[in-house]
């Protein structure tokens, strides 16, 4: 995807008012922001791609894998548009680097929190980071997903931080600060939390003292899925004492980034946890680039009889496997 950007980035010492504001202009949306940290006010301005909000509007929003959100490939650009002009408004003022941190999460908390069910008319709904910039509101995982999609690109280490309910964030900070943090991967990751204006590094909603946590790095590795796989067979050739099966599946790639080394092996065999196969086949497939979705069909030849299951595995360098098991196989 090629996109033309257009950003206009400024900071200044006083505006009128706080919030977001976003008028449509010849295919983009122009956005206007405002908020207060340390006693100056901030604002910026960006245009986003009528085309790229649309094209994340399209995918899917309902996952319990947060990496396609918070590292997708094309938001990229105006990402790091916006860290430049955090930089450059750090420099002008005199914000040491934690200040920049804490200026971003500032500018995230300062957009309104709004729910799912209110926003959107459904009960989950998962925002990227240009649609909660354009929307100029989110829920609690759309809060972290923009603001560990900044401050990971900043060259901060995070984690996000799942309760059962709720999702936050956490950064690393090897100096020692009163509040909750976090030891993971040698280094303490302090609690932020960016429902609300106010929240401060380490401080932890007393609803969450008493619950669990669980850490989740961010890993640029791509969320890749079979769908609606099946088989077919012409009934013509079971004269024959072989039958070539035709095997269609469904491939999406969410993200982030491309699939590496991407291939589908078919094993035909009596049961999933069967050691032994009919037949047995690996092809490799092009890969498919973040966001991209294929249908692959393949054959294979079945000595007959078999019955079984015919067991579909999707491959690839850099993701994790996926299965995808067909019942009732039964060439007689």
């Amino acid at each position: 995807m090629r996109l033309k950007f257009i950003v206009i980035l400024w900071f200044s010492l006083c505006v009128s008012a706080f919030g977001q504001s976003v008028q449509p202009e010849k295919g983009y949306y122009m956005l206007d922001y405002a908020w207060e940290y340390k006693d100056i006010h901030w604002s910026f301005s960006v245009g986003i791609p009528e085309e790229l909000y649309d094209s994340y509007r399209d995918r899917t929003h309902y996952s319990s894998n947060f990496m396609p959100f918070v590292l997708s490939d094309y938001d990229r650009g105006y990402i790091q548009e916006i860290i430049k002009s955090f930089r450059k408004g750090g420099e002008e003022f005199g914000l040491s680097d934690l200040d920049n941190v804490f200026n971003v999460i500032s500018f995230v908390q300062s957009l309104q929190y709004v729910s799912d069910s209110l926003s959107r008319g459904e009960e989950e709904y998962i925002r990227y980071p240009i649609e909660t910039l354009v929307d100029g509101l989110g829920d609690c995982e759309d809060m972290v997903i923009l603001a560990a999609s900044i401050l990971h690109e900043m060259g901060y280490s995070v984690l996000l931080v799942m309760f059962h309910n709720h999702l936050g964030m956490a950064i690393r900070y090897d100096k020692e600060l009163q509040g909750t943090y976090y030891e993971y991967d040698g280094g303490k990751y302090y609690y932020l939390e960016l429902t609300s204006p106010g929240w401060k590094l380490g401080q932890l909603p007393k609803e969450y003292k008493s619950t669990g946590a669980k850490l989740i790095p961010l890993e640029r590795r791509p969320a890749v899925r079979l769908e609606r796989c099946g088989y077919r067979y012409d009934s013509y050739y079971l004269i024959e004492k072989t039958v070539d099966l035709e095997i269609s599946c469904e491939v999406e790639n969410e993200g982030p980034g491309p699939t590496e080394g991407l291939s589908i092996q078919v094993v035909v065999k009596s049961d999933a946890n069967s050691k032994w196969a009919f037949a047995k086949q690996t092809y490799a497939v092009q890969d498919l680039s973040e966001a991209e979705k294929a249908t692959f069909t393949k054959r294979i030849t079945v000595p007959r009889p078999a019955k079984g299951v015919v067991v579909i595995r999707l491959m690839g360098e850099n993701f994790e496997t996926d299965v995808f098991v067909l019942e009732g196989l039964d060439l007689k």
